[in-house]
């Protein structure tokens, strides 16, 4: 709000323009030719054709709410309908809000411009120059300032309805989907804004314990398509600190970059399960329910790593946690599955050398210490199993895995 009192030679001016100014043709003519500066400063507009009618009317609206706030002396500025109109179709057409921000500025541009001609065509002996640029310039400044604010806030509102209003969609059509309540492939895909069904769907569920890390986690999930080889991933926020994602791909996916992304998901204090890639709608299902029973199995234990696959514990899953299943365990590591920590470091370095094919360079590498680190610990293994390590086969990685998985808190205080 603007309270300054008008010059006297201003206000002696101003009602013959406003009158001149209101005039059906020379409104008309503020319209032509504001939009149309508006249209050449920003050329995507041509790409939305049916959006000048909003301009066209906001165009039209801003000019005479401004001629009628101008000649107050109580000057006050305000959104015109048809400016909260605009602010909304940018909203809900998912243009970007530095769209609307160019048009006003655009807009302010041509005015100055139109304006500074007016006031140069009046006699210098008769009005003081500089003295009505400088009082017009206040005044539109403060319009299309407060017209900028305003519109900000609306089309933030209207984009967040529209957002939380899909998002709510999408999540309703993925949860009869998982239930097997949905079997129209295209009517799915289409609900889905577009994901396909008919693809190979790796299917993820992320978590984080930091609450201000939600927006990380979708942006790890671009990462993980672009790695994967996938197009545009759905994604869904359950709700809480969980996401769930799906990668569509055409052929079958290597899992083996996600352990690339253990720095970022770490940073986060976030875990990133992955279930199975399958192909089609089915496997849409299947792969979410892969990485569900990975996050189960992974709870039931310690901690687990930032990038947990079920193509890698798909065993210990399917067999779970039993007494006979902990009878097997405990019959196959013998003292190897004591719970102090200078054994658990044996069983992990065992584990690492088993899973890299009996390569000692490579588990040391795994593990981030020395070859001869590791050459001591396999002997105190094979020491505690009373049997060569490299011959025990997959009996030992399995109960090393599940002891990991499992009981890992035990022992612990």
């Amino acid at each position: 709000m603007t309270t300054d009192a008008l010059p006297t030679e201003v206000a002696a001016w101003l009602p013959s323009f406003v009158a001149d100014e209101l005039r059906p043709e020379m409104i008309d003519g503020w319209v032509t030719r504001t939009s149309g500066a508006i249209r050449r400063e920003l050329p995507e507009l041509a790409s939305e054709p049916d959006f000048v009618a909003f301009l066209n009317d906001a165009v039209k609206e801003h000019w005479l709410a401004f001629l009628a706030a101008f000649v107050q002396p109580d000057f006050q500025a305000h959104l015109p309908r048809a400016g909260s109109r605009m602010a909304r179709e940018v909203a809900d057409r998912q243009l970007p809000l530095e769209l609307l921000i160019k048009i006003y500025r655009a807009a302010q541009q041509e005015s100055w411009r139109y304006v500074t001609g007016v006031v140069n065509a009046l006699p210098t002996d008769q009005i003081d120059h500089a003295a009505l640029l400088i009082f017009l310039w206040g005044r539109a400044s403060s319009w299309i300032d407060a017209a900028i604010t305003d519109s900000t806030e609306i089309f933030h509102a209207e984009n967040s309805r529209h957002t939380k209003g899909v998002a709510a969609q999408r999540y309703e059509v993925v949860k009869a989907v998982l239930a097997g309540e949905s079997t129209d492939a295209r009517r799915t895909s289409a609900a889905l804004g577009g994901y396909p069904m008919s693809v190979r769907h790796t299917a993820l569920i992320l978590e984080t314990a930091d609450a201000y890390a939600i927006d990380e986690l979708d942006r790890i999930v671009r990462e993980v398509a672009n790695r994967l080889g996938g197009s545009n991933p759905l994604v869904v926020h359950p709700g809480g600190r969980r996401l769930w994602a799906w990668i569509g791909t055409r052929d079958q996916p290597d899992l083996g970059s996600l352990d690339d992304l253990r720095p970022a998901l770490e940073a986060i204090r976030a875990v990133m399960y992955a279930g199975a890639p399958a192909p089609g709608q089915e496997g849409f299902v299947s792969s979410h329910d892969d990485a569900r029973r990975t996050l189960r199995i992974s709870a039931s234990g310690g901690r687990p790593a930032p990038v947990m696959r079920y193509d890698r514990v798909e065993l210990l899953a399917l067999l779970g946690c039993s007494a006979e299943v902990d009878r097997f365990v405990d019959r196959v590591l013998g003292p190897l599955g004591s719970p102090d920590e200078p054994t658990a470091r044996i069983r992990e370095t065992v584990l690492a050398f088993l899973s890299h094919s009996g390569n000692v360079e490579d588990a040391a590498e795994e593990l981030c210490v020395h070859r001869n680190t590791v050459r001591y610990r396999l002997g105190r293994a094979e020491e505690l199993l009373a049997r060569p390590v490299a011959k025990s086969g997959d009996e030992l990685r399995l109960a090393i895995q599940h002891r990991a998985l499992f009981h890992a808190t035990e022992g612990q205080d």
